[in-house]
């Protein structure tokens, strides 16, 4: 029989790194990518020593791979405990999935005395597809979600700026800045032609800088001036850039001026 020690190291650095993670996420601990990897890397280390120890020692060793790759992944902390409960389950649960699957579909598995890795395609590819397959479904989930629940506060608005731009803007009714009288917007998500007329316009010097008062104290951003159509009525603006980079699916978040001044 051919083992691949490779594929083995693979095997268990992909599984333990998913469980890992999956476990991170069901506890909502906060966690680093590079140490949900050393975790899966600990495992598949202990998977390969494993193969040379056997008896007592073999519980022993597997017990220290699971303390050690828990605490390498999120740390010493209140939900470890329960961190290293859940990943011991998942590893249960997950084991027994993958033998009902193969079970179930007919894939040998072991060969005739009994030597895991039977199988042509390695268990990693198999585990790394599911993970894709399923990361897609929740991404498609959570975008449904988000575009539901601001669907019904989503218009199209005209902006005025060098030329005409029509651009997805979001009514938020608790944007009640103004600069001079005037309301401000703020750019979500840049749209075309927009960052070559703010850098014209700073060139110019026709940039200014608006005070934002938030929960982390009063910060200063960027805003040109310009106009904004929504309903056959038209509106000067301030349209200012955010302190910090959003991840929005509309382009402007318009404010309360635009949506009945609630």
């Amino acid at each position: 029989m051919n083992v691949y020690v490779e594929y083995v190291v693979l095997d268990n650095f992909v599984i333990d790194s998913l469980l890992l993670w999956a476990v991170a996420l069901t506890l909502r601990i906060s966690y680093k990518w590079w140490r949900i990897a050393l975790g899966g890397a600990v495992g598949a280390a202990c998977a390969v020593v494993s193969v040379f120890v056997g008896g007592v020692w073999l519980y022993l060793l597997k017990t220290a791979c699971l303390l050690s790759m828990c605490v390498v992944s999120v740390g010493f902390g209140k939900k470890l405990f329960w961190h290293i409960l859940l990943t011991l389950a998942y590893t249960f649960v997950l084991g027994g999935a993958v033998i009902g699957l193969f079970n179930l579909f007919q894939i040998d598995y072991v060969n005739g005395d009994g030597q895991f890795y039977q199988m042509k395609v390695p268990l990693f590819v198999y585990a790394i597809a599911v993970a894709l397959v399923g990361f897609l479904c929740y991404s498609i989930v959570i975008y449904v979600k988000n575009v539901r629940k601001t669907a019904p506060y989503r218009v199209q608005v005209q902006i005025e700026l060098d030329k005409s731009y029509t651009v997805d803007g979001f009514c938020d009714s608790g944007n009640s800045l103004y600069y001079d009288g005037i309301p401000v917007c703020f750019v979500t998500k840049s749209f075309k032609g927009f960052k070559d007329y703010f850098v014209r316009q700073t060139l110019c010097g026709k940039v200014i800088e608006i005070e934002v008062a938030t929960v982390a104290g009063t910060q200063k951003v960027a805003a040109v001036a310009g106009k904004i159509a929504l309903k056959g009525e038209q509106k000067k603006v301030y349209l200012a850039l955010p302190k910090e980079k959003c991840q929005t699916e509309y382009n402007i978040l318009l404010s309360s001026e635009f949506c009945g001044g609630e």
